[in-house]
């Protein structure tokens, strides 16, 4: 900490009275001042275009962004010895609330309004961020790992409990995933997508409701562009509506209010809406949460993995329901 004391000071000529660590950000206190030190680990390709992105954003007036502070000879970003970090203001705020409509609202207004700001973004190809006319082929991968993690179940001497519900569930999920490949074959997404791509947008990739902040005076910011990518505003329209009714939450009038609201930055027409109900119905989560415990196998307890596990099964049959609904419209 004391090395990384020294480095903010010597960069950016802070005195540094306090430093704090949340996750991958720090907190710093100088004198009366709050900022926030935001660390990546990514290759400097990669963090380069998340800083492009950034900036993209601030130079064509976008304030609902935090501004990136310089340092002392102008550069936008500092290195570190586990990656790279960029320095902004810290703003005392929590997290926006997306059962409340009035904050879900200002939300969708913040993605609608960063969509149209991103238009006309040029930078070099990056590894892994372009995903324009690429759902198909993501969709096919995931499906093929869902054949993966059956086999690794039924492989097994011993099952968990986990393996278990994963298994029971898993055939009714797969058959969902390849329903999605189909309908996606058979609808316009290659063409919408080579009119979207003509217009040079960039996706935040991460509409989780933690990554919105609001403050006291209802400022709305968005943070966290590590998984930025260049894809249609489509994408990251179907995830914030995913993550608004997903667990309990489904609802044909809540879905028609966010893509009503969306709808006054960039209109939203009956091909493009299908496509939205294609990206819903992949199974995201059932396939994620079974990535991570056999494939990633992240440091997580049992009973945390089965959690995660129940908490996307028990809601599936709400989900199927609303899915059908969704459907009858077209």
């Amino acid at each position: 900490m004391e090395e990384l004391i020294r480095l903010i000071e010597n960069k950016y000529s802070i005195k540094v009275s306090n430093i704090e660590k949340y996750k991958n950000v720090y907190k710093i206190t100088s004198g009366e001042r709050e900022y926030c030190l935001k660390v990546s680990k990514y290759d400097k390709e990669q963090f380069e275009f998340i800083i492009s992105c950034i900036m993209h954003l601030i130079n064509n007036g976008f304030k609902k962004v935090l501004p990136i502070i310089k340092t002392k000879d102008g550069d936008d970003y500092i290195e570190l010895n586990e990656g790279f970090a960029f320095l902004t203001d810290w703003t005392n705020s929590r997290h926006v609330d997306f059962k409340n409509l009035v904050e879900l609202k200002r939300a969708v207004e913040t993605l609608g309004e960063l969509h149209i700001k991103s238009r006309n973004f040029q930078y070099k190809k990056v590894k892994g961020r372009n995903l324009y006319g690429r759902w198909i082929e993501k969709f096919e991968k995931r499906l093929n790992q869902l054949l993966l993690f059956k086999s690794i179940i039924v492989s097994k001497v011993e099952r968990t409990q986990f393996d278990d519900i994963y298994l029971r569930h898993i055939d009714v999920h797969y058959k969902q995933a390849l329903d999605a490949i189909k309908n996606l074959k058979e609808s316009k997404y290659f063409e919408i997508m080579e009119s979207h791509k003509a217009l040079k947008e960039f996706c935040h990739h991460d509409s989780a409701n933690h990554n919105f902040l609001i403050d006291n005076f209802l400022n709305i910011y968005i943070i966290d562009f590590d998984y930025c990518i260049m894809d249609s505003h489509l994408h990251d329209l179907a995830s914030i509506i995913i993550r608004s009714l997903r667990y309990g939450n489904w609802s044909m009038d809540t879905l028609e209010y966010i893509i009503s609201i969306y709808s006054n930055f960039t209109p939203i027409n009956k091909d493009e809406l299908y496509l939205i109900y294609c990206f819903m119905e992949f199974p995201q989560d059932f396939w994620q949460v079974g990535l991570q415990y056999y494939v990633e196998k992240q440091p997580w307890d049992e009973e945390f993995f089965l959690k995660k596990l129940l908490k996307v099964t028990d809601d599936h049959k709400e989900r199927f329901r609303f899915l059908n609904n969704f459907k009858s419209i077209f």
